[in-house]
């Protein structure tokens, strides 16, 4: 379950823009809901010109300009310190090429992820010095150098930093520092990611930005979407450029990489899904300097080559992280002590510190609830952590800092490196920190708006079109289709998809859910549901329609109150883990509930329930008994599911909304009153 976040539509604005504009009122309605209502806004929003703002204005870039300038002309060695990412990648790639164009003596330097870590390092920096360098110039890194870039300084390199990573209290001292985050900035745009940076920079040496956007963009457009910047003003521009380079590329490794990446139509999705990972999977279990390669080479043979090479890396990391998410799920669904806290610390032996990020974002994204994945070794382990909306798993992680040796990150995301022998009390740490709080956000899903479906046309999705390219900052819009009844559940695909017939009002709805049977769907048929769903326009036999794309589908809130169904669990969490909080105020499980929730489960047996689903048809059924018993609720309901375990009357394992229940033969009757468990509860009640 998740919480649903719609927001208030301004309708008068809609109007406004509808009449001052010419423009048609769904578009009116995205543009309002995203906060594009000045003319000059929506006219930046829907051009397609190449044009960026002034790179001059930006602190220390007329410096950088001078510096560089003045070391291509006297053929000193430059060296450009990238990052093993594909934002890295990509920047580092963007500025070689470049200063390669105008003769400059320029190699280029990545640090490996696993034996040197991100940024810049003493030993990378003894290795140019001995190599002659005599300018480094950082791209995606550097702001955070301050020991190292004093080391170059008294070895006599020169540092010139590009970074978008906000600056710590001190500044580093380096010859020219561009970056958008520094408090002393004033240039209007903040967002850039690495490779974003370094295409202004190159605009400000060549003065010519017609020329790189033409050349360039296409590469920053790939670290814009890989890095997950938001696309917005600038980045919406360099995106929008760089996807036309891409749909009429001509470097080698591109062509290729699209290919054989299976890419059949070039956009945003398309980076941030096929072409982005295969350039990242270099940094994570290769080497990154493969990936610069194919971006850089002209030779078809080498390309083919080199391309196959990042999609062979990106097939293994898939089966990595597949392995890690199996291994984090049935640690989790055997412990249901872990699966019980606030914030889930898992570790695994020996797992690969370049996926751990990826995993603990699908786990988070799973389970609703903020993750960090530890690969313990003998010394010292490596940890990345994602959150949801609202926790600041940064300021969690901070809090536990004795316990660490290097933390980093920010409110959605963090890493860090631990001792084997404190993770333990780590966890504790962390879920001591999360337990202060009444209670946890609820993990949200944010819709742009809702929409009464008999008024859905084609004519909408060709609006949505020109709203692309979708990404962080402009996502794909997600629309709700609020009480839609549930008319039929029709398998598909050999049973192993299921088509949902819906309707509401004069509107009839095919929606598709892919890999799910019948038996999983957890609804039935005549229930009033909420579906949360992006549209899109497909072609089946030379005529067009309208595609519903599930992102979310739950039980009407005109029927179910979910976000009291989730604070409900998080009492139940909390209570298992021995934090004696307001879920005590609940009433012990009566006789007639526990023979409620036992019959319901010996009538409509299936392999899994949701949570919501069972607690929304059981209280259905339990105002049909002849006896007829309240709401049992949510808190209630899963003490009794552990009580039936424990009396052995059950098979039961919960992983998040997900409840997998099977009747296990019985002979004669069970004793609830011998329950420790009961026993327990009626202690804490009265104790509280």
């Amino acid at each position: 379950m998740r919480k649903w976040i719609i927001p208030e539509l301004d309708k008068n604005m809609v109007r406004n823009l509808t009449s001052a504009y010419d423009l048609p009122v769904f578009t009116s309605m995205l543009l309002t809901i995203r906060g594009i209502t000045k003319k000059e806004d929506i006219e930046r929003f829907f051009s397609y010109e190449n044009k960026l703002d002034d790179p001059m204005l930006i602190k220390d870039m007329e410096k950088a300009v001078k510096i560089i300038k003045k070391a291509v002309m006297s053929y000193q060695k430059i060296c450009i310190y990238g990052d093993y990412d594909c934002d890295g990648v990509t920047a580092t790639a963007i500025l070689y090429s470049y200063l390669k164009s105008v003769f400059a003596n320029v190699v280029y330097y990545i640090p490996d992820r696993n034996a040197e870590g991100y940024g810049m390092n003493k030993p990378a920096v003894d290795k140019l010095k001995k190599n002659n360098v005599k300018l480094i110039i950082t791209v995606d890194n550097g702001i955070s150098s301050i020991d190292e870039i004093n080391y170059a300084n008294s070895l006599g390199i020169e540092v010139v930093i590009t970074d978008h990573h906000k600056p710590l209290d001190i500044m580093p001292n380096a010859a020219a520092i561009i970056n958008p985050h520094r408090l002393d900035e004033t240039y209007e745009f903040k967002d850039y990611c690495g490779a974003g940076l370094v295409l202004k920079l190159i605009t400000a040496l060549e003065g010519n930005e017609l020329f790189i956007m033409e050349n360039y963009a296409d590469l920053a457009a790939i670290g814009t979407v890989a890095d997950i910047v938001p696309l917005e003003k600038e980045n919406r521009d360099i995106v929008k450029a760089g996807l036309i380079n891409l749909e009429n590329s001509e470097r080698a490794g591109i062509i290729e990489l699209i290919e054989q990446s299976s890419v059949s139509e070039i956009n945003a999705a398309s980076i941030g899904f096929k072409i982005g990972p295969r350039i990242n999977a270099s940094g994570r279990l290769g080497s990154p300097y493969d990936a610069v390669k194919l971006l850089l080479t002209e030779d078809p043979d080498v390309a083919e080559r080199q391309a196959r090479k990042l999609c062979d890396l990106n097939s293994r990391r898939q089966d990595i992280e597949g392995e890690i998410i199996k291994k984090v799920t049935e640690t989790l669904e055997n412990d249901p002590q872990l699966s019980n806290d606030r914030v889930l610390v898992i570790s695994g032996e020996n797992w690969n510190p370049g996926v751990i990020g990826i995993v603990s974002s699908r786990i988070t994204e799973k389970y609703g609830k903020p993750s960090i994945l530890i690969s313990e070794n003998d010394n010292i382990c490596k940890a990345s952590g994602r959150s949801i909306s609202g926790f600041s798993l940064v300021d969690a992680v901070f809090a536990c800092s004795a316990l660490l040796e290097k933390y980093g990150g920010h409110p959605m995301a963090v890493g860090f490196s631990i001792k084997k022998e404190n993770i333990k009390e780590f966890s504790k740490a962390i879920n001591d920190y999360a337990n202060n709080l009444e209670y946890m956000p609820l993990a949200p899903i944010k819709l742009d708006t809702t929409l009464n479906p008999e008024v859905i046309t084609l004519d909408m999705l060709d609006q949505l079109k020109k709203f692309e390219p979708f990404g962080c900052g402009n996502p794909k819009p997600l629309f709700g289709i609020t009480k839609a009844t549930l008319d039929k559940i029709t398998p598909v695909g050999g049973g192993k998809h299921i088509k949902l017939s819906l309707s509401r009002g004069k509107a009839r709805l095919n929606m598709m859910q892919f890999f799910t049977t019948v038996e999983e769907f957890p609804y039935n048929e005549g229930t009033l549901l909420d579906i949360a769903c992006n549209l899109e326009k497909n072609n089946y036999q030379g005529r067009d329609n309208i595609s519903f794309v599930i992102k979310d589908i739950e039980l009407s809130s005109q029927i179910f109150d979910k976000e009291k169904a989730m604070y409900e669990i998080q009492d139940y969490e909390l209570y298992k883990n021995g934090i004696m909080k307001k879920h005590l105020k609940t009433e012990l499980p009566s006789r007639d509930d526990f023979k409620a929730v036992y019959v319901y489960l010996k009538r409509n047996q299936r392999p899994q329930y949701s949570i919501d689903a069972l607690s929304y048809d059981l209280e259905c059924f339990c105002g049909k008994l002849e006896e007829k018993i309240k709401p049992i609720g949510i808190f209630k309901l899963l003490i009794i599911l552990d009580i039936f375990k424990e009396a052995r009357l059950i098979n039961y394992k919960r992983t998040a909304d997900i409840l997998y229940i099977g009747l296990r033969e019985v002979v004669g009757k069970a004793d609830m009153r011998a329950s420790g468990i009961l026993r327990k509860l009626k202690e804490d009640i009265k104790n509280a």
